[in-house]
């Protein structure tokens, strides 16, 4: 979700995750650490130098979701088609316009010269614009990140989708919830690639980010067929299991490195088990109304990010902002803090105009479009 945009996490005709939906929001901020170059307090702690492993919770919540909403829909090629385009429809458009910002700002390069980069080469180069329209850019045709860089993540989770789709259609037994047996066969081998063959393991986009994806997600899928079967805590045990879940991953994130991180998934796994049953005292503190607008503002702080970033970089190098050449440091951490906060600031209040101007009025026409014909008796 993708870090990425999902359908509203909601039981049909019954209830709402908003809990799950606000810690995307958490991990959405997290990933925005991880990637803020800024010599802040906080930029060396273990858990946001490893903060990439958050976009993994997106990749199991997204699996979760898209399995508890279509996966008893899809019966005809034509639903698969329905469920395609709605789920392009949510993601496509907010994708264009970072990638057209982006776009423009290479244009800015050419015609103004404000940088020293060359224009239009490498990781923004003419081809992958096309590569990038068409959501394949992380399936290990480029070798590196190209135009908005967090956006590989939809690329593989469109990928997902499709692989999701034909499962549910095509493996036999599809009530017997076979084809999660399937899926599931799916992430073990996913796991075990990124374990043995991705060079960074965990932290792979544009290489591996295909089997990494399909491993969360498809967890994420078999989790949401066996959820309501596992006995659940209540009350103070509940509160208690959620502070531990939450201190538990918190603390393998900040110290895992290597082939070890790639369990993170697994943990996230549990992270969405617990909090799905909204049964203690943190899930009630998610529940509640601004960690519920964060988790709705979610995928456009994920997508508008990286361009902010890159145009304070910048102006960053132009006004000498970075001694060390790899951070912003203004000569006092408390001053680095205060410009970090404000730069997240800017970066939620762009992000607050994607969402309202771009992604929802799109979510509503995509939605309009793609609502079966009522019948008429």
């Amino acid at each position: 979700m993708n870090p990425v945009a999902e359908p509203k996490i909601a039981v049909p005709h019954a209830r709402r995750f908003e809990a799950l939906d606000s810690l995307r929001g958490v991990c959405a901020v997290l990933v925005v650490m991880f990637h803020m170059p800024v010599a802040s307090h906080w930029r060396d702690w273990g858990l946001v130098q490893h903060g990439y492993l958050f976009v993994d919770y997106f990749f199991v919540l997204s699996g979760f979701v898209i399995a508890h909403a279509y996966a008893g829909r899809l019966k005809t090629p034509r639903d698969a088609g329905r469920f395609m385009v709605r789920r392009l429809g949510r993601v496509w458009p907010l994708h264009v316009l970072m990638l057209a910002a982006f776009i423009g700002l290479e244009l800015a390069r050419l015609w103004f010269d404000i940088d020293a980069a060359t224009p239009f080469t490498r990781d923004r180069s003419v081809t992958s614009i096309f590569t990038n329209l068409l959501l394949i850019q992380a399936l290990n045709i480029h070798p590196y990140l190209t135009w908005n860089g967090p956006a590989w993540t939809l690329s593989v989770e469109v990928a997902c989708y499709v692989v999701f789709a034909a499962l549910v259609l095509f493996v036999p037994w599809r009530e017997r919830g076979v084809w999660r047996v399937v899926g599931a066969v799916m992430a073990v081998i996913g796991a075990v690639l990124v374990a043995t063959q991705a060079p960074r393991w965990m932290n792979t986009t544009y290489d591996y980010a295909f089997p990494r994806a399909v491993y969360g997600f498809f967890l994420g899928c078999l989790l949401q067929g066996v959820w309501t079967a596992i006995p659940r805590l209540k009350g103070h045990a509940a509160t208690a299991l959620e502070v531990v879940t939450v201190v538990a991953i918190a603390a393998f994130i900040a110290w895992a490195q290597g082939p070890v991180a790639v369990w993170a998934t697994v943990l996230f796994v549990g992270v969405v088990w617990v909090f799905a049953g909204e049964d203690g005292a943190l899930s009630r503190l998610l529940d509640t109304r601004p960690l519920v607008t964060l988790g709705r503002w979610s995928f456009a702080i994920y997508m508008v990010h990286m361009f902010v970033l890159v145009v304070l970089l910048i102006a960053a190098r132009k006004l000498d902002w970075m001694p060390g050449g790899r951070r912003i440091d203004f000569g006092s951490v408390w001053i680095n803090d205060l410009f970090a906060v404000a730069l997240f600031v800017g970066i939620v209040g762009l992000a607050i105009l994607a969402h309202h101007g771009v992604e929802r009025p799109a979510q509503r026409l995509v939605d309009r479009l793609t609502r079966p014909a009522s019948r008429t008796p």
